[in-house]
């Protein structure tokens, strides 16, 4: 295994940490603003700092894939256009109030995030195809992030299915850590070195 693999993964997990936070944060004050007409200021910057934080984390984590994981080009192009979307979903809620077309609200915009997310995560079945552990491991997360669709029925925003989302992959990344330390799951990745086994005969001695 790459010396370098479970960087992937930890950076994975902190950006998904950070992105529960960021929820937790953009819920707590949409509903102070709702329930007591407050608007909280120092709550949306750690909102929105807690964020960015995350699509950092985020980025290394991309990087450290390309750079170490061999191949799984739709995954990681996958990878790519999740933190691009997620990256576009923040710059229209930082203006919303400026932009028509966009409510956070909106039945189709929660629905398409939470189908959207389920089919980035099923492309990470490419790190160890028919790997049992991996595939469990998949369909867990795969629930979690459909279950944010529910924030619909309840007329949520789309920050109900930004926290299914959270942690859905704050699990999905913990549990690949333990997959690795563990040696259930193997990677191939830039740099590996084959085995080379010897064999010896002795048809021919006499």
């Amino acid at each position: 295994m790459h010396p370098k693999l479970k960087r992937c993964f930890i950076f994975g997990q902190y950006a998904n940490i950070l992105f529960l936070l960021f929820a937790l944060f953009a819920y707590t004050y949409y509903w102070s603003i709702s329930r007591h007409n407050l608007e909280i200021v120092a709550l949306e910057v750690a909102a929105y700092t807690v964020e960015t934080g995350g699509f950092i984390f985020m980025l290394f984590s991309l990087l450290n894939f390309h750079k170490i994981v061999r191949h799984r080009y739709v995954m990681k192009t996958a990878m790519l256009i999740y933190l691009i979307t997620e990256v576009v979903i923040m710059i229209l809620d930082l203006n919303a109030d400026k932009i028509s077309f966009y409510h956070s609200a909106s039945m189709g915009l929660n629905l398409w995030h939470s189908i959207f997310s389920a089919v980035i995560c099923f492309t990470y079945l490419a790190l160890e195809p028919k790997n049992k552990s991996l595939e469990v491991t998949i369909v867990i997360t795969e629930i979690i992030i459909l279950a944010g669709m529910f924030g619909v029925v309840f007329g949520l925003t789309v920050y109900a299915s930004l926290f299914a989302n959270a942690i859905a992959y704050v699990v999905f990344f913990s549990v690949m850590r333990f997959l690795l330390s563990q040696e259930r799951i193997m990677i191939d990745c830039h740099g590996d070195k084959a085995k080379v086994y010897k064999y010896k005969s002795s048809f021919f001695d006499e």
